[in-house]
């Protein structure tokens, strides 16, 4: 039996996962338990920082220790980043892309094995891998898909030197076709402008919800000079221009005037500026994907890599047609290399282990009903069978008032599908502004998405097929014309949501509660968003009770247990 750890501890979105016989048996985001968002800091001095809590949880929910491992697979290559870097001009001194940065992030990088050795101890006898990065972006996609053969697409800001990555996969074999390398960054490309706008570097979300109230011919021209597509399916970003390093924004004031301080109100050239950003990586990506196409003539794309968390690019890539089906993880993101690490050194050991379907993304930690009960000691929990809460659940929901959901093992991956998240009545065209007041204390301009019965997802989408990813929240669609008045607070300012389709055989407990409010109300949907408070999502009972403590959620189901607000304010009172 061949039993791996993938590590993913460079850069951010530190995340461990374990993999035995080819089986993804558990995966966890470091975020969830240190409670830092991304896990650490990315730094050229962070990558020997390993994400502990995140390992020592795999490690207990397969029942293993540090002996039975085999291997350790990180996702990250020094020898590779050696030959790959070359000095960045604008870079400042210390930092990444400068000489001297460089020399700070070599020497972290080879502390990384040693640091793993001594976290698990002597009783630790294998191997220790380093995985190029966007090779573990191609396994986390592929080896999970299910697919004999595929097209994968890998786009982010970048690996050891790459931005864009195109492999094929065969059996147990991952081929790299052709590398666009930095600065051609899409990932950074978002980034960079995401800054620009006033946001984060780490809020690529908030430039694509932005995105719809704009309208990128305004700025087309100009944009064109930074980035644009070209014929054959490849991409062209000015480095010179995009100065990805670079502290300030100077190269781009002449193209889209001055930056937009955080504490100024958006205006109208904001707005198109994201439609130019989005209307740019859809065509992008859409271009690599016909590439992909032409150059192995599968007829099944994988994708990965921060960029396909675009749902917007997905969901076109997935209209054109090309491609019998199209595979993204839940996690495709730099947390999913900690997945794509353990596959491919597994695979690699077990050269004719056969690609294994993922069957669903909760692969984290599940509390039993004794913590649960410690946890809620002294508060006055309603508690009956798990039907029954359902039902009293489900009857809260459609009478306008929000409940936070947590069940079962936690979620791998940044989106929340059913067993962390906050629940709330999609008929409701004020919902968005009540959960910002509540609970989300985020921009109004900003979506919620729907969870739908798969059943009924065609009554009220535009879907033409299914794919598992539809179950991950990786996808927009529209919705039909005829349904979106009656489902305002779930419909984004084109018409379209950012659906997870939710089957009984991937989640049936929480299938079972839309359907209890289906039956209530005869929409077979909820309003589901992230169980968090600008944190990352919550994970134990305990960080489900501090959030729901801080916030003004009407309601906290942990397990079978109810806790209602009032209840619980007299009791804290």
């Amino acid at each position: 039996m061949t039993i791996v750890l993938g590590v993913n501890c460079v850069y951010h979105e530190s995340a461990a996962a374990l993999v035995v016989e080819g089986d993804i048996v558990a995966a966890c985001e470091e975020e969830r338990f240190n409670r830092c968002k991304h896990g650490k800091r990315a730094e050229v001095d962070s990558p020997a920082e390993l994400p502990i809590h995140a390992i020592s949880q795999c490690l207990s929910i397969a029942g293993i220790d540090a002996s039975d491992l085999d291997c350790v697979a990180l996702s990250f290559s020094a020898a590779l980043r050696r030959t790959a870097f070359a000095p960045d001009l604008v870079a400042a001194p210390g930092a990444w892309g400068s000489v001297e940065g460089e020399a700070t992030f070599a020497k972290s990088l080879a502390e990384v094995p040693g640091a793993v050795r001594r976290l698990l101890g002597p009783g630790f006898r294998g191997t220790v891998q380093e995985i190029p990065h966007h090779l573990c972006h191609a396994a986390s996609a592929f080896y999970p898909s299910g697919f004999e053969e595929a097209a994968i697409l890998v786009a982010d800001g970048i690996a050891e030197g790459a931005a864009t990555v195109l492999f094929e996969g065969r059996g147990s074999n991952l081929i790299e076709l052709e590398a666009f390398d930095y600065p051609q960054s899409i990932g950074f490309l978002w980034e960079k402008l995401s800054k620009f706008l006033g946001f984060s570097e780490y809020d690529a979300c908030k430039t694509m919800g932005l995105a719809a109230y704009g309208n990128a011919d305004r700025l087309r021209p100009a944009f064109a000079s930074l980035a644009s597509t070209e014929a054959g399916g490849s991409y062209r970003i000015d480095g010179d221009l995009a100065q990805f390093r670079a502290e300030g924004f100077d190269s781009l004031v002449p193209l889209f005037g001055r930056p937009r301080p955080p504490e100024e109100p958006l205006e109208q050239r904001h707005y198109d500026l994201a439609a130019s950003l989005q209307e740019f990586t859809t065509e992008a990506m859409c271009g690599l994907a016909r590439r992909l196409s032409r150059l192995t003539g599968q007829t099944r794309l994988c994708l990965a890599g921060g960029v396909a968390l675009n749902c917007v690019a997905n969901a076109a890539i997935h209209r054109l047609g090309l491609f019998e089906d199209v595979y993204i993880p839940p996690a495709p993101h730099d947390a999913g290399t900690a997945v794509g690490a353990a596959l491919h050194a597994c695979h690699r050991m077990r050269p004719g282990l056969a690609p294994r379907p993922i069957s669903n993304p909760y692969l984290g930690p599940e509390f039993a009903d004794g913590t649960i009960a410690r946890t809620l000691d002294g508060i006055n929990a309603a508690a009956g069978t798990l039907e029954e809460t359902i039902e009293r659940v489900a009857g809260i929901i459609a009478e306008g008032r929000i409940v936070a959901w947590f069940q079962g093992r936690m979620e791998f991956g940044p989106r929340a599908l059913g067993n962390r998240s906050l629940l709330a009545d999609p008929r409701r065209a004020d919902m968005r502004d009540i959960l910002n007041r509540k609970v989300k204390h985020r921009e109004d301009f900003r979506p919620f998405a729907p969870s739908v019965l798969a059943e009924r997802a065609s009554e009220w989408f535009e879907i033409d097929a299914l794919t598992l990813s539809h179950g991950y929240m990786l996808y927009t669609v529209a919705a039909r014309p005829e349904r979106q008045s009656m489902i305002p607070a779930v419909i984004h300012q084109d018409g379209s949501s950012r659906v997870q389709i939710v089957t009984r055989e991937m989640n049936p407990v929480y299938h079972a509660l839309i359907s209890a409010f289906e039956r209530r109300t005869g929409v077979p949907m909820l309003l589901n968003t992230s169980f968090n408070d600008s944190e990352p999502i919550v994970c134990s009972p305990a960080d489900a009770l501090a959030t729901f403590r801080k916030t003004r959620i009407d309601a906290l189901v942990l397990g079978d247990r109810l806790v209602e607000r009032a209840d619980f304010e007299i009791v804290a009172a």
